[in-house]
This record gives structure tokens, C-alpha cells and sequence, in this order.
């Protein structure tokens, strides 16, 4: 490729957004491998992808404009945003295009009839549509997580490599620190979120008095103090002041649930995740029943009043990518 140009487009990179953290990793690890490499981001709304136009449609456009710097005989790249349903986007870039992390999950929430539709059975099946496209047009692919691995054949996984979220865990917490929050919680109003069952412990707990604080879309709730959207260092301070959270019950590694570990917050999970927990062991992380509520209520309160002390050895299971960013990648 000429003059040594990576044309490439982002949709997000922003520092306080997961997106934006993962897509500036990403850029950070292929610039180790590519030193002498010019990169150009084509998309000069990267910085404000909070909109309808940036999150839905210029990605479509970006996805095509990187046609003319292929054809150019330039090297290009599509970052974010990669979601496994979005197959338009695997169908229209370059067959040479470095693609960024993946995402997407197989994991919904099953309660509701609209949610089971859309995500269990029309987004399943642009899943299989991208998978069927992506592993006929590209040697190596990137996912930001390993929730997709059992969707993929197993003889197409040698060229595969998971888990690249864990890129930016910061490691666990060389320190001891003050606690005076009991629980810090990090809500979005989304389909596939644990919302209801937050909202139901919240409620459900007023007598207990316990200091909750809540970060990213407020909760109209009795006793907690909504902070609001804050940036990344703002919830790491948050975090390292707090003694309880709960994870996602789409995802376990999370960016927010990375930067609990390293803050030594005790982390309620979905149970359900168990299986995908295969490269942190951290002696805070709590397993959960998140789809009954009365056991979830339970568990977490008892474990409050009576937290037990684990022997689990901290443990963080590092993976090369070198791989992925040399030669063709």
C-alpha cells in the first residue's frame, strides 16, 4: 500500500464513552506495530457520536468512502462502530479493511415479548448473516468479548482472537481504600439492562439507609443521589470510595465492572455470566440470581451484613494480540 496512509474511520472516539475508550486502545496497540505509519481519521464527528445522524447513518457513509482510498491502493481501517447484527457494514467495507473490536452478545432480556423478537430472533439472524460475511472476506477478526464464541464454528476460531476489552483493565487495586459508599451503580435506560431488579433492590432497601449513588441516566428513586453523567476518572474516584456494585447482565466485563476490580469493590453479577469468567479471577466478584428477585434481595443484603471472606488469589489471564496487529492484519 502507498505512502504508508491508514484511512480510517471511527464513529466514536471520545474518552468518557466505552466505545471511545476500546476504539483509542485499539488505535494505541496497531500504532506500536505500525511506527512508521500515517493515521487519518475520515469521520470528523468522532467526537460527537451522541446523535441519530453519527450513531445510524454516517457509519454507512464511512464504510463506503473507504472504498476510494482501497481503489487509491491506500491502507484503510473501520474501528467502531461493529456490532455483530450491523451486517450491512461487514457487506459494504474493503476486503483488505482492518476491522476493530467486534461487539454484540447472545445474551437479552427474555421477560419481555419485543425484546425476544427483536434481539432472539431478527437480530440472530443478522448475527449469522455477518459471521457467514466476515469470515469469507477477512483472515483475522477481533471481538471485544468471547460472548460470541460459541456462535462461531469451531475450525473458524483459530483465526479469531477474544477478549480485547481486557486491554484496558487497569489491573487490581495495590491499595487499601476508604470506604464510604455503600453502593455506587451505573444505570442506562436500556432493554437489555438489569434495570427492573436495581430499581426493586432500591425500594426495597430504604429502611437499610444505605448511601447509593447513581451514575449515567437518573433513577427516580427515594434516597440515592443521581450524579449524573460523569467522566471515566470521576466514576474511578466514585468507585475507590465505594464497598458494592452490580454488574450488567449482558456482559461481565464491562469497562465499568474493569474499573470496580481495580478500585476492590465487591461486584454483584448474573449468574448466568459464570461461564464467560475465564480470564479474571477476583475474590470480590459475587455470583447472583438476577432473574428472582426475593433470592437477588437476599443474597445481596445478607452479603452486606455478613460479607465472606474468599481465598481466591487475584488473577488476570493476559493475552497477546501481536498476532492480530502484524503483517496482513
Amino acid at each position: 500500500m502507498k505512502k504508508n496512509i491508514f484511512y480510517f474511520w471511527a464513529s466514536d472516539l471520545r474518552e468518557n464513552s466505552g466505545e471511545g475508550i476500546l476504539a483509542n486502545q485499539f488505535l494505541t496497540d496497531i500504532k506500536k506495530y505500525y511506527k512508521k505509519n500515517i493515521f487519518i481519521n475520515i469521520n470528523k464527528n468522532a467526537q460527537n457520536y451522541n446523535t441519530f445522524l453519527n450513531k445510524y447513518i454516517l457509519n454507512f457513509f464511512g464504510a463506503i468512502r473507504l472504498w476510494q482510498y482501497h481503489w487509491s491502493g491506500y491502507k484503510t481501517m473501520y474501528i467502531n462502530y461493529l456490532p455483530i447484527w450491523n451486517f450491512l457494514i461487514y457487506l459494504l467495507l474493503p476486503p483488505t479493511t482492518v476491522l476493530g473490536p467486534i461487539t454484540g452478545s447472545l445474551l437479552y432480556n427474555k421477560q419481555s415479548m419485543f425484546n425476544y423478537v427483536r434481539r432472539g430472533i431478527l437480530l440472530n439472524v443478522f448475527k449469522n448473516v455477518s459471521l457467514f460475511i466476515i469470515f469469507r472476506k477477512y483472515k483475522k477478526i477481533l471481538f471485544s468479548t468471547e460472548l460470541l464464541k460459541s456462535s462461531i464454528k469451531k475450525n473458524n476460531r483459530k483465526n479469531c482472537y477474544f477478549n480485547y476489552v481486557l486491554q484496558i483493565f487497569a489491573g487490581f487495586a495495590d491499595k487499601h481504600y476508604k470506604k464510604n459508599i455503600d453502593f455506587l451503580i451505573y444505570h442506562r435506560k436500556h432493554n437489555n439492562k438489569n434495570n427492573k431488579i436495581i430499581e426493586y433492590f432500591i425500594r426495597n432497601t430504604l429502611n437499610k439507609n444505605f448511601k447509593i449513588v447513581v451514575v449515567g441516566d437518573p433513577l427516580d428513586c427515594e434516597n440515592i443521589y443521581n450524579a449524573g453523567y460523569v467522566s471515566r476518572n470521576k466514576i474511578k474516584s466514585l468507585l475507590a470510595t465505594t464497598k458494592y456494585t452490580f454488574g450488567s447482565s449482558e456482559n461481565l466485563y464491562t469497562l465499568f465492572v474493569l474499573d470496580a476490580i481495580s478500585k476492590d469493590v465487591v461486584i454483584f453479577y448474573d449468574k448466568k455470566l459464570t461461564m464467560f469468567n475465564t480470564h479474571i479471577k477476583y475474590h470480590n466478584l459475587r455470583a447472583v440470581d438476577f432473574n428472582n428477585n426475593q433470592k437477588f434481595l437476599k443474597f445481596v443484603i445478607n452479603s452486606t451484613n455478613h460479607l465472606q471472606k474468599r481465598s481466591t488469589k487475584n488473577y488476570h489471564k493476559k493475552v497477546s494480540y501481536a498476532d492480530y496487529f502484524n503483517g496482513d492484519a
